[in-house]
């Protein structure tokens, strides 16, 4: 526990001092987060998420590299990128904004289409399909978003024109604020957050309710910083995916955690849409 603590709080600091040209040109620190059942960063799971075992292939087929993990909130892994450093991600959002910072890989995961999360105490007050857009303009109602975070297309465009009062850093402070009422609503993944309420003690806890305005799916991708470190990584990066995204124990990747009826709705896409997205 000590040395853990020790290097999550001295490592980062020397890479610091050192400065990033000091970094060896064949090492790539991932930068990670507890957010199960995507990254799982602790306990009987521990390293089991999507984006932990899919990274497991990437670093498996990448042994030219030095492969380090690194646990840090997301808005200090999207500032390591944006400063050029030796840092890369797995589980992000392509979008315009980051495009400007950061080279993409091809897909490597799935979100399914993002839900209104509430208590399930409370569901009488989110009554059927809910407008994200009026949530956001109604003063009576709390939520907060992740800094940094890109949710969706749609949802970002919502988020940007009605920006909320609250942000966080760590999804399991958010859905701690949720099941405590201190929000009355969150945007989120329905796996992510009825896994998180259930290591917290509330399985079954929290609703997810659809939106008007967004039923997108989106995918994940390696993100690395846009020099030209970062596109030699993404190359590669590329060639691993495109041999390894349409074997059997890739897709059990991708479609693990995952209750059957979203099984059902990955393999519809997973062959015609996702391995054909650029």
């Amino acid at each position: 526990m000590l040395y853990s603590v020790l290097r999550y709080l001295l490592l980062p600091l020397l890479m610091s001092a050192l400065g990033s040209s000091a970094l060896a040109a064949d090492q790539i620190v991932w930068g990670k987060y507890n957010v199960p059942p995507y990254m799982i960063r602790s306990g009987e799971w521990a390293h089991q998420g999507i984006f932990d075992q899919a990274l497991d292939v990437l670093k498996t087929q990448l042994p030219q590299y030095q492969h380090v993990e690194l646990e840090a909130p997301f808005p200090r892994i999207i500032s390591e990128i944006k400063k050029g450093s030796h840092w890369c991600y797995n589980g992000t959002l392509k979008t315009p904004e980051r495009e400007a910072y950061g080279y993409f890989s091809l897909p490597t995961s799935i979100f399914l289409p993002l839900r209104i999360i509430v208590r399930r105490d409370r569901l009488n007050q989110f009554k059927g399909r809910q407008s994200l857009q009026a949530l956001l303009q109604n003063p009576q109602f709390i939520t907060s978003v992740m800094r940094d975070r890109s949710y969706s297309p749609t949802v970002d465009r919502l988020l940007t024109a009605y920006p909320p009062k609250e942000y966080y850093s760590e999804q399991v402070e958010a859905i701690g604020m949720l099941l405590a009422g201190r929000l009355d609503y969150m945007i989120e993944l329905p796996l992510l957050a009825s896994d998180q309420a259930r290591v917290m003690g509330h399985p079954g806890e929290l609703v997810a309710i659809p939106m008007q305005e967004a039923d997108e799916v989106v995918f994940n991708r390696v993100m690395c910083p846009k020099n030209e470190w970062g596109r030699k990584v993404v190359e590669k990066v590329n060639k691993v995916l495109i041999a390894h995204r349409g074997k059997p124990y890739y897709r059990h990747i991708v479609e693990k955690w995952h209750d059957p009826e979203s099984v059902a709705e990955i393999r519809k896409i997973y062959d015609g849409v996702f391995l054909k997205t650029p």
